[in-house]
């Protein structure tokens, strides 16, 4: 009865998103009101918790919110300047074969986006580039959704997997663990499982297209370019496994994705792995959008510098025998006793946040750079800044619930705090085959939220109470929650209906989902696979 009645926020939660369609921004603020009631009128919570865990949250989100405005200024910025065009054009002489140019772009350039940006800008930005090449709109957008999961979980500088290590990094030292050594665990056994994962779905998603929209209806028609879709994945595991493991979640990403990106072109440009024949959707040569007459006359290297810049940066301050990380996480400002709770404490590294240094570095560089006036930075500020208040009206409310989750143990009546309590809820009801639900969770929390970075902050901590409880790897718990929301990015309403926007094609939705359903549920498949051969294996380190 007492896990029921803790669940009730998350319970509304799902009814208002999933049943009533309504925004995150409107539900997770009705969810935390729940809670309140919930804290003060039942768990026996006084008004003094409540609000100081509330703030708490508030506080907390910070972090998170500093890199989605910092990634999505990025972004703004270099499409304002014209260097997102001049990008985009250097795809455009790929290679005539569709096939081709739906795993450079579909697959590598969408990862590289999803590092550096995240939260809906891949498919934003990739699925009319597409189009541009002469993609049938459908094609583009099932495209986009499907292969833009195997990098989520590092996405724009590695937010959702921080995310999800901000969520329980306070229960770390209390269990013996050293909590940076289990952030690079974690991203590690994250990126391991969607790496393995990335082998299959390129190939899949390439012969779904072939089927769908080519010619012959045929997943044959994907066969020729199976080799590459191949080394493609092989490119961009062997950067980003050791990346994750050795260095951290911001890099793994975005340079893999970049990496990855430059391979491809040259193997395409010496026609290494390419196939004999080029498939197209028609007979016709394919002609694209970005013609010479609107692609900026700016150098190639002019245009990467931004992100050049951002690489490097993370590569600098990231790598552990540089000695730099240590210092930049030095400079924090922070809160101790919040409204007289001694508990409730809030620190900011803001020197090591990614929306900060070097997201927001980027943007004064390249205003520099390109030239940018008064009047368009304040425009990209402004479109930056309505693009994100949505997700930082969700964040704040979403951290405020889950600190009062955590800390409701601070009562009159006794109980656990809701959080363990639910957790030993769930612990009774699923049991031994909690293992295989994990996953499921973290794509619940992305079908409600349209992102994993949230799904990680709601659920994280549930998935690790839980684990404590059936003593199962708090590490591979977390973790499959973490590639659980990200495959759950290609089936999640909001994504879906950003994608149609941008393609044209509104109306469509419920047949994306449906298409998407099955390259889900293989990937899932594929994680509890994955799993289990970490698990077998030795590969899961030890804490």
């Amino acid at each position: 009865m007492l896990a029921l009645i803790a669940a009730i926020p998350i319970i509304l939660t799902i009814i208002l998103t999933v049943g009533l369609n309504m925004a995150a921004k409107k539900v997770l603020p009705i969810s935390w009101l729940s809670i309140v009631i919930i804290g003060l009128g039942y768990w026996g919570m006084d008004f003094q918790h409540v609000a100081a865990y509330t703030v708490m949250g508030f506080l907390g989100s910070i972090d998170v919110l500093f890199i989605i405005f910092g990634a999505i200024l990025v972004m703004n910025t270099l499409n304002v300047a014209g260097a997102m065009k001049r990008i985009e054009g250097m795809f455009n002489s790929i290679s005539e074969d569709a096939r081709i140019q739906l795993i450079i772009i579909g697959f590598a350039f969408s990862a590289f986006i999803e590092g550096a940006a995240g939260f809906g800008t891949p498919a934003a930005l990739c699925a009319p580039l597409l189009i541009g090449l002469g993609f049938p709109p459908m094609a583009a957008a099932i495209s986009c959704l499907i292969l833009n999961s195997t990098p989520v979980p590092f996405g724009a500088a590695g937010t959702p997997t921080n995310a999800a290590i901000a969520a329980v990094a306070s229960e770390l030292p209390a269990m013996g663990i050293n909590p940076d050594e289990w952030t690079l665990a974690l991203a590690f056994i994250s990126t391991f499982s969607m790496c393995i994962g990335g082998f299959f779905i390129i190939f899949f998603v390439v012969g779904l297209i072939t089927k769908m929209f080519g010619k012959n209806k045929s997943f044959a028609d994907a066969m020729p370019v199976l080799p590459f879709c191949l080394f493609t994945a092989l490119v961009f595991s062997a950067v980003s496994l050791p990346i994750a493991r050795f260095i951290g979640t911001e890099l793994t990403s975005l340079t893999a994705a970049a990496v990855t990106i430059f391979v491809l072109l040259g193997c395409a440009k010496a026609g290494f792995l390419m196939p004999k024949t080029i498939w197209r959707f028609d007979d016709k040569k394919t002609e694209t959008k970005a013609s010479s007459s609107n692609v900026p006359q700016m150098s190639l290297f002019k245009a990467w510098i931004p992100y050049l810049f951002i690489s490097l940066w993370l590569v600098v301050t990231r790598i552990p025998q540089l000695g730099i990380k240590p210092i930049i996480q030095s400079f924090s400002v922070g809160l101790t006793n919040l409204l007289g709770v001694p508990n409730a404490t809030w620190s900011f590294k803001f020197v090591n946040n990614p929306g900060i240094a070097p997201f927001i570095l980027a943007v004064l560089v390249a205003i520099v750079l390109y030239g940018l006036k008064g009047d368009q930075v304040a425009s990209i500020v402004k479109k930056s800044w309505n693009q994100c208040v949505g997700a930082f009206i969700a964040l704040l409310f979403g951290f405020a619930l889950v600190y009062m989750y955590r800390y409701s143990d601070a009562n009159s009546t006794g109980f656990a705090s809701m959080l363990i309590t639910m957790a030993r809820g769930m612990a009774d009801l699923a049991g031994a085959n909690y293992f295989y639900v994990a996953p499921f969770i973290g794509t619940i929390g992305a079908f409600m939220f349209g992102s994993n970075t949230v799904s990680n902050v709601m659920f994280t901590p549930l998935q690790f109470e839980t684990a404590r409880i059936l003593d199962l790897p708090t590490l591979l718990i977390v973790a499959m929650q973490n590639q659980g929301g990200a495959i759950g990015n290609m089936v999640c309403i909001n994504n879906i209906v950003a994608v149609c926007a941008t393609t044209g094609i509104s109306g469509v939705e419920g047949k994306l989902i449906r298409t998407d359903f099955i390259p889900w549920l293989c990937y899932y498949a594929i994680l509890i696979v994955s799993a289990l051969v970490i698990l077998n294996f030795g590969i899961l380190p030890e804490f």
